[in-house]
């Protein structure tokens, strides 16, 4: 199993309904395209895992890095997998706000958070966080907006 870990930068602020629009769209194209994942909002950031076979990720990416509502796209890690981490999900979504960010220990600047390199793939903090995050809400139809 492939994966790869994105983060970038809304170019705007963007509304409930756009971020609704986006998971709507994931959930609508994604099963065809065996692709699971997470997408996570907050600050004005992006971080996006997906998961699928190798040329249907980078397939999918190459679309979303020429989405007009973000810039500054940079891939943190990507590699293969035994198995999926985010099986039962389509798309996972959450907007994380500033309460949400507080809450979870360490996580105090995105940038610094999931820009760090050096670091081996399976302990990147990017990837732990989303792993952790779907382990605690994999039973949840995943829609917080």
């Amino acid at each position: 199993m492939y994966y790869l870990v994105y983060s970038s930068t809304a170019t705007q602020t963007i509304s409930n309904q756009q971020l609704s629009a986006i998971l709507q769209s994931s959930h609508r194209n994604n099963p065809a395209l065996g692709i699971t994942g997470m997408l996570l909002y907050s600050q004005g950031k992006f971080i996006q895992v997906l998961e699928g076979k190798r040329d249907a990720v980078h397939e999918l990416y190459l679309k979303i890095v020429k989405n007009p509502l973000h810039t500054d796209v940079h891939v943190l890690l990507e590699g293969r997998l035994p198995e999926r981490n985010f099986e039962t999900w389509t798309m996972g979504f959450k907007a994380l706000d500033e309460s949400d960010l507080v809450s979870i220990g360490g996580f105090e600047n995105i940038d610094h958070f999931f820009t760090q390199i050096g670091i081996d793939d399976s302990s990147h903090p990017a990837l732990i966080f989303l792993k952790l995050f779907y382990k605690k809400h994999h039973s949840d139809h995943l829609q917080y907006l």
